[in-house]
């Protein structure tokens, strides 16, 4: 269904362009794939040349369309391509006044319409580096299929040499095409922009002190921090961001790492140990999906506390009592929050008594009179990095299991490298065992130690918790009610 031309427009009939005589009105149509200044200097120059044909040649330019930094290969929508396809079916035009072919296509999916359409109306490309094409004429069509054939090997050919040159960087260790988040292209190399550097590492370390990305994100957006696009911070972005491999020198090649950066040309952000430790955290199936994506935690101790059966840790859930005697108006048995083991199954517990009990037992000893000179003693880096060490050496076992699981390795390989990394986990954490405790807030020990606990979020008690404490929940039978007996806690300080 065609629509009827404005004023002064003709409607021409299908052999209308072998009339020498009648009026041609046209579209001039620009395009240009990288206007990395966002200045449109090409298609600017490519709409004058453009204008000065369709003068010389007496075509009546109904628009000016441009498509500017849009390829005509990567499948993103041209608007202005698909106004000119409009055009064309409402007989607007007969003319596409264009520089050159590939800037109007460049592949022959993108020329086959175009010559649908000429099938039932007249149909021109007049060219500034060429020549007029007519695609009412079998030798205007073969001629358009050429040049479309002509600048599709035109694009394979770019994208080998792109293909090779980037498989050449990577082979070299040298920078990718363009840096991320953190660094900046200087004379060819890569250098930290501290800034955005600090940033990296400052969420990386509250990541590996049990804080969730939600909550850093949300600390991010509220100190008015830029993020990677101007956006606000999130939970799922900063993931991404400091879990690319190039942070720790790691250079990434079509989706895997192949080796490392040339660290002249461009230096961690992140170390190594640090790296790994938040791929292993990240990685890690016995983490929720929730946690995974950011979402606070809901229980104090699911994570933390271990089962007195199996050895694993302690998931929370929602369960349904029994046995249960139902009140007048109530149809389904009432849920509240437990404790349960995914792995055996056999120690489950609900969690309102057990936070009562855990935290008034941790706050009889944070209220204790010895316990600042207590927490106080000891070396506190030497804890920071005891811990570190133990978490490395987790990670690359975990990385051994998953080598494994692929092939990569066979099972004596993975029985030499457990052995190793749990003898060297084992040095590490009685070094670390002798280096605590931890650190704690201003003011969180001795008569205050109630309202400072009042004051911490759930990711602050956690942080304390897992520090000082080791929870156990131990198995009882079924039908028993609570036994404060049948929970642990061992006191990982002296």
């Amino acid at each position: 269904m065609s629509t009827t031309p404005p004023a002064g427009v003709p409607h021409h009939g299908r052999h209308a362009l072998g009339t020498d005589d009648r009026l041609m009105h046209g579209v001039i149509y620009a395009r240009i794939s990288d206007d990395p200044t966002g200045k449109a200097a090409g298609v600017e120059r490519q709409t004058e040349e453009c204008r000065t044909l369709a003068e010389s040649r007496g075509v009546t330019v109904v628009e000016e369309l441009i498509d500017n930094d849009l390829s005509a290969t990567s499948g993103k929508r041209r608007p202005s391509f698909e106004r000119v396809l409009e055009l064309i079916r409402s007989d607007l035009i007969d003319t596409v006044v264009i520089w050159h072919t590939d800037r109007l296509y460049r592949l022959p999916r993108d020329l086959e319409p175009l010559i649908e359409l000429a099938d039932t109306r007249p149909l021109r490309f007049l060219t500034v580096t060429a020549s007029e094409i007519d695609l009412n004429t079998s030798s205007g069509r073969m001629v358009a299929r050429i040049l479309a054939a002509a600048s599709a090997a035109e694009v394979e050919h770019k994208v080998e040499r792109q293909r090779s040159a980037s498989d050449q960087r990577a082979s070299r260790g040298t920078p990718t095409a363009r840096p991320g988040y953190g660094y900046r292209r200087v004379d060819g190399r890569d250098v930290i922009h501290e800034p955005e550097g600090a940033v990296i590492r400052e969420a990386a370390r509250r990541v590996l002190d049990a804080e969730s990305l939600r909550a850093i994100a949300a600390d991010f957006n509220a100190r008015a921090i830029p993020s990677p696009a101007g956006a606000p911070w999130q939970g799922v972005t900063l993931r991404q961001l400091i879990r690319r491999p190039s942070l720790a020198g790691l250079r990434v090649h079509r989706g895997h790492v192949v080796g490392e950066f040339d660290f002249e040309l461009h230096p961690a952000i992140l170390d190594r140990s640090t790296y790994d430790r938040l791929t292993a955290l990240f990685d890690d199936p016995t983490r929720s999906a929730s946690s995974r994506v950011g979402h606070p935690p809901k229980h104090l101790l699911s994570g933390i506390a271990w089962c007195g059966r199996c050895g694993a840790t302690l998931g929370g859930r929602m369960v349904r009592l029994a046995p249960w005697t139902p009140k007048p108006g109530q149809k389904s048995k009432p849920v509240k929050a437990a404790y349960a083991c995914g792995t055996c199954h056999k120690v489950r517990r609900l969690q309102a008594p057990v936070d009562e009990l855990v935290t008034e037992w941790l706050l009889q000893r944070l209220e204790r009179d010895d316990t600042a000179d207590l927490l106080t003693t000891g070396d506190p880096e030497a804890v920071r990095q005891a811990r570190e060490a133990v978490d490395a050496v987790t990670a690359r076992l975990a990385s051994a299991a998953d080598l494994f699981a692929a092939g990569s390795i066979d099972g004596n390989q993975l029985a030499r490298i457990t052995a190793a990394g749990r003898a060297e986990r084992e040095k590490l954490e009685t070094r670390l065992t002798a280096a605590l405790p931890t650190v704690l807030p201003s003011g969180a020990v001795g008569s205050g130690a109630r309202a400072a606990w009042a004051d911490f979020d759930i990711h602050r008690r956690r942080l304390i918790i897992s520090t000082l404490m080791r929870v156990t929940i131990l198995p009882t039978g079924p039908g028993r009610s609570f036994d404060p007996d049948l929970i642990r806690v061992d006191w990982l300080t002296a």
